[in-house]
């Protein structure tokens, strides 16, 4: 596997998206976007219980804190395994193999598409607790995880079509229309 993206600088992961290369791509740029995003929301949540004027739960903010940071990590990991999974499913079309790599590169634009969208819970869950001063943070991070979930479940259904089987079809639609609900 090529050096992490996590590991390049932002120039250079801008570049590796300009390129010819079909990786990293659409997925990987809205995994990363997603997690940037619950990070602004941690810093939100941790600008709002340092206030002295703070008045919620700050058990709630915790957790609230935990579950951002345990839903960035899943995002991080499944921009790389997008990056991934996709050169494998190039690399097996026209073998025995390329359905069920074909399914892998379904499944991690799903399943991230699915952390960002436990992401943008936590940000209505933290409408409460922000003070005006930085609510523009917040509904930046909420614009941010909304568009990256469209972005991830775009790839999910244009890689769908390329599915022999239909029933697989129909079970990747109705995951995408569940997931799809949360943003609107």
């Amino acid at each position: 596997m090529a050096e992490s993206i996590w590991k390049s600088t932002l120039a250079e992961f801008r570049d590796k998206l300009a390129s010819r290369d079909p990786v990293p791509a659409g997925v990987s740029v809205a995994a990363v976007s997603a997690s940037l995003a619950l990070n602004l929301l941690i810093k939100v949540l941790e600008i709002s219980r340092q206030r002295r004027d703070f008045q919620g739960d700050a058990t709630k903010i915790e957790e609230l804190v935990a579950s951002a940071r345990a839903e960035s990590k899943k995002l991080e990991h499944y921009a790389e395994e997008d990056i991934t999974a996709f050169a494998e499913y190039m690399a097996s079309r026209r073998t025995p193999q390329e359905a069920a790599a074909l399914g892998r590169a379904i499944e991690i634009p799903l399943a991230a598409a699915r952390a960002a969208a436990s992401g943008l819970k936590l940000c209505a869950d933290a409408v409460g607790t922000t003070p005006a001063s930085i609510a523009p943070d917040l509904g930046t991070a909420t614009l941010l995880l909304a568009s990256s979930i469209r972005a991830m479940l775009l790839s999910v259904e244009s890689n769908a079509l390329r599915s022999t089987d239909p029933q697989f079809r129909d079970d990747v639609a109705r995951a995408v229309e569940s997931i799809g609900k949360s943003t609107t």
